[in-house]
């Protein structure tokens, strides 16, 4: 018997601006997240669910529990320069948004199992909506930004497949390409040398 085949999976990229406008569309927990999505590639869920104790700043790591991983297996993703300062704005505004001490000041800390997002998936699917809708983008959502992110890492790194795939947490190479959208201009300006 033959395997069933998948249905075909979207396409949907970021058109020219639109990123700009959805970041400027959304509030600052959500352009956090946006951010760490395109820069990442994880999960709705994964990113729902990460907490401080997740980061290891040194290593500069991310390491995604099982029990948040579609794919019920825990994994270590690198962080890039860029997502190591998104984590870093993300510490300080809830730094300064702490509780008072005795004396008035906030501690400066964070609790290490506090989440980064005080968001669930469907609430990030519900403020996305909205965030597409204030910069009228239509046909966007969430999950797109996984397919964005994983086209971002062929087009802009010197990852190879298999490298990439460890990040993006894909259990096959097919599913791999599922979620990748190669745009034709990048592709010739790479075969030209041209560096964007």
């Amino acid at each position: 018997a033959k395997k069933p085949k998948l249905p075909p999976g979207r396409e949907r990229r970021l058109e020219h601006g639109e990123e700009e406008r959805l970041l400027s569309a959304s509030g600052p927990n959500l352009q956090h997240l946006i951010k760490l999505a395109l820069e990442t590639a994880m999960r709705r869920s994964e990113l729902a669910n990460l907490t401080w104790r997740q980061i290891d700043f040194k290593r500069r790591t991310a390491t995604l529990l099982a029990a948040g991983v579609k794919n019920e297996e825990a994994r270590t993703i690198p962080l890039s320069p860029k997502a190591l300062e998104i984590l870093r704005d993300i510490q300080v505004e809830q730094c300064s948004n702490s509780e008072p001490e005795h004396d008035g000041e906030a501690t400066g800390t964070l609790e290490l199992s506090a989440k980064l997002f005080n968001l669930t998936p469907d609430a990030i699917t519900r403020a996305m909506r909205r965030a597409c809708q204030r910069a009228e983008i239509s046909g966007l959502d969430f999950h797109d930004l996984r397919h964005e992110a994983t086209s971002r890492l062929f087009e802009n790194t010197d990852l190879d497949i298999m490298e990439i795939k460890s990040i993006t947490g894909h259990k096959t190479l097919q599913m791999l390409a599922r979620y990748t959208h190669l745009r034709m201009d990048r592709l010739a300006d790479r075969l030209a040398g041209v560096k964007r």
